[in-house]
């Protein structure tokens, strides 16, 4: 069942209750970039955080692009209590210890830019998103947390709002009581080509990330059809193109070599990575970027490809968790209700020059090698 920001789903488990809620607090929406990385600490730090532990509830943040996600899995039985001590948590940070937050949030980035894959993510988002929100990684990109005052906090605080609530329980008996928003996309004005190159001091492994502008998920058939692209591309394990092309067919030139797609809101970004040996990071790149624009592609692969998005749709919704992270997308972006269903039936439809055509128009990318 689903109500404008808000959908119910009926557990598989008897006992269990699991809260996915979006806040309107991820990149894309702070007034002050970095505030969020600080509010989590805060929030992790009061005495409503610690109730929820001694009652056996477990939670967690993620601070993404589009919202900063709190997950929750709780006894079906102490649901109220929780999503009250939730509330509590959400409007009562702890601003008194505002400079702890600080330099734990600011260890947490450090350690996070210091990840050469992790931050090769960051250098290709800010050539490629310039000045738009998506340029700032949530958890590696350099803020200014020095700068946040008590005045921003209680700005965030009193800005707060859920893009969404997913709940998947035994009963539609669960709500929170805080004020809904829309989300609301940011258009990108212009994507940027470029290469950047980060050296590390003491790094074995070197990081190449090679990113380009796609689909945001919104643009359903798009978004389907890079999906299935990528699946083809680096999405497989050990079946996909870029890991036999890079890993194995040249003898281990890299450590691994993998892609990803994010279909957000405000845009989609295709990412393909590899960690590699610096002294052969030239050839390395020269074989992601062939593999990449080799636009041929057999009925055996896509048919293939498709199975395993399938079989992954499936896999996740065989646990409350997966069904809540699986569906989310549904009311936090106004998707279809049969939003998968959709998915499923398009690209069970779809033929190996739909996806060569996705990747002949693919632009030119943004390369950020680090390590």
């Amino acid at each position: 069942m689903i109500m404008a920001n808000k959908l119910f789903i009926k557990s598989p488990v008897s006992d269990v209750a699991v809260l996915d809620i979006k806040l309107n607090l991820g990149s894309l929406q702070e007034a002050y970039p970095g505030v969020a990385n600080v509010l989590i600490p805060l929030w992790r730090m009061s005495n409503y955080a610690r109730e929820l532990e001694r009652v056996g509830v477990s939670f967690s943040f993620e601070k993404g692009f589009d919202a900063l996600t709190l997950r929750v899995k709780a006894r079906y039985s102490v649901v109220g209590k929780a999503v009250k001590l939730i509330e509590g948590m959400l409007l009562n940070p702890v601003i008194d210890r505002l400079g702890d937050a600080i330099r734990e949030a600011r260890t947490s980035i450090s350690i996070n830019r210091e990840d050469t894959a992790v931050r090769s993510v960051a250098e290709a988002l800010k050539v490629l998103f310039n000045d738009h929100p998506y340029s700032r990684h949530p958890i590696a990109y350099d803020y200014r947390l020095d700068g946040i005052t008590r005045d921003h906090i209680r700005e965030a605080i009193e800005s707060l709002r859920v893009l969404s609530l997913t709940i998947v329980a035994p009963e539609n008996t669960v709500d929170i009581d805080l004020p809904y928003t829309n989300y609301e996309g940011v258009p990108v004005n212009r994507f940027r080509s470029g290469d950047v190159d980060v050296k590390l001091e003491g790094k074995v492994q070197t990081t190449i990330t090679i990113a380009y502008p796609s689909y945001g998920i919104k643009d359903l058939e798009g978004s389907f059809r890079v999906t299935v692209m990528n699946t083809v591309l680096g999405g497989m394990g050990l079946v996909s193109r870029l890991y036999r092309e890079v890993r194995v067919r040249r003898g281990g030139l890299a450590y691994y070599a993998y892609s990803m797609y994010w279909p957000l809101g405000s845009s989609g970004i295709l990412i393909a990575m590899a960690g590699v040996r610096r002294e052969v990071l030239k050839e390395a790149l020269e074989v992601m970027l062939s593999t990449i624009g080799e636009q041929t592609i057999s009925e055996e692969e896509l048919r293939m490809a498709i199975r395993n998005r399938v079989g992954r749709l499936k896999v996740n919704a065989e646990s409350p968790e997966g069904m809540a992270m699986l569906y989310s997308v549904i009311p936090t972006y106004g998707l279809p209700t049969d939003y998968y269903e959709r998915f499923i039936n398009y690209i069970s439809g779809l033929r190996p020059e739909d996806i060569s055509r996705e990747l002949r128009n693919l632009p030119r990318p943004a390369i950020a090698v680090v390590g």
